[in-house]
């Protein structure tokens, strides 16, 4: 996702929580991305949250985070967990 900032991020496609599919049941709100099944939210750097209705963010499972950027106008995405995304 890109976030309100313009900064590309990328995680797994589905919540840690129940499995929902970020790509149909996400939204991105600022510079997190929120599963709207239960709206549990994502930062850039994988780390879940909640937010209660006071305002009070709770901690919750991360999701996986691959490392992404943009060359040449297009989104480039490292998914090996062994290797380095800078020398492809």
């Amino acid at each position: 996702w890109r976030t309100a900032s313009g900064e590309l991020a990328a995680c797994d496609a589905r919540c840690p929580h129940q499995w929902a599919h970020l790509a149909t049941a996400g939204a991105v709100d600022g510079d997190e991305l929120v599963c709207l099944s239960h709206f549990w939210r994502f930062a850039t750097d994988g780390a879940g949250s909640k937010l209660s209705a006071t305002g009070r963010r709770d901690e919750k499972s991360a999701n996986r985070t691959f490392p992404v950027e943009e060359r040449g106008g297009r989104i480039m995405l490292w998914s090996d967990d062994a290797g380095d995304p800078s020398t492809g």
